[in-house]
C-alpha cells in the first residue's frame, strides 16, 4: 500500500470511528457488560493511547529510529500479513497493558472525540513528511508483535482502528438488548 492510500486509509477509519461515536446514544457509549470489558468509550480511548507513542516517536529526528532498534531485518509484510500475526498474538491471550489501558471509564465524549481525532490527525501529518519508501528503512517495536517497519506499524494502526470500531459496534448493540 503505498503512503497516500496508506494516509486515506488511516483517515476513512477514524472518520468512521467519529461518526459512529457521535450517531451512538450515551448510553450505549458508555455500556459495559461486564466490568473487564471495555465500553466503546474505552475503546475510543485505547485507540487514541495507541497513537499518542506513535506521534511522540515521529516527532523524532529519523536517525532516532535506526539508533534505538537498527534496520529492519525483513522486507515490509501485507496488510492481511499484519491482521494475521495480530490476531495470532491475540489468540495466545495477551492483552493491552500499561499506557495502552483505558484510564476513565466514563470519559467527556466531547474531549475524547476531540484528542482522538487530534492525535490521528497528528499522526498522519506525520506520515505525510515521510518520503515513499522511509517507512520501509526503519523499525518500530510492537507490544504484541515485536519489531515492525514502520509501514508495517501503519498498516496494523489502520486494521486496529477498523478491529476496534467493530468491537464498538457490537458492544453498544449490547446496550440496548
Amino acid at each position: 500500500m503505498n503512503k497516500t492510500t496508506l494516509i486515506d486509509f488511516l483517515t476513512e477509519g477514524v472518520n468512521e470511528i467519529m461518526a459512529f461515536s457521535q450517531a451512538t446514544p450515551l448510553d450505549a457509549f458508555y455500556f459495559k457488560p461486564a466490568e473487564n470489558v471495555w465500553s466503546a468509550a474505552e475503546n475510543v480511548q485505547h485507540l487514541a493511547q495507541s497513537a499518542q507513542p506513535l506521534n511522540r516517536l515521529f516527532g523524532r529526528p529519523k536517525s532516532y529510529f535506526m539508533e534505538k532498534w537498527g534496520p529492519p531485518n525483513h522486507p515490509s509484510q501485507s496488510y492481511e500479513a499484519i491482521i494475521e500475526a495480530y490476531h495470532a498474538a491475540l489468540g495466545t491471550g495477551r492483552v493491552a497493558t500499561g499506557v495502552f489501558v483505558p484510564m476513565s471509564p466514563n470519559p467527556d465524549i466531547t474531549l475524547l472525540m476531540e484528542g482522538f481525532k487530534q492525535d490521528y490527525t497528528a499522526l498522519t501529518d506525520h506520515i505525510a513528511q515521510w518520503e515513499e519508501n522511509e517507512p520501509d528503512e526503519y523499525v518500530i517495536p510492537h507490544p504484541l508483535l515485536g519489531p515492525l517497519t514502520v509501514r508495517e506499524m501503519l498498516l496494523f494502526t489502520a486494521y486496529h482502528l477498523r478491529h476496534h470500531h467493530q468491537i464498538m459496534v457490537n458492544r453498544t448493540s449490547l446496550a440496548h438488548q
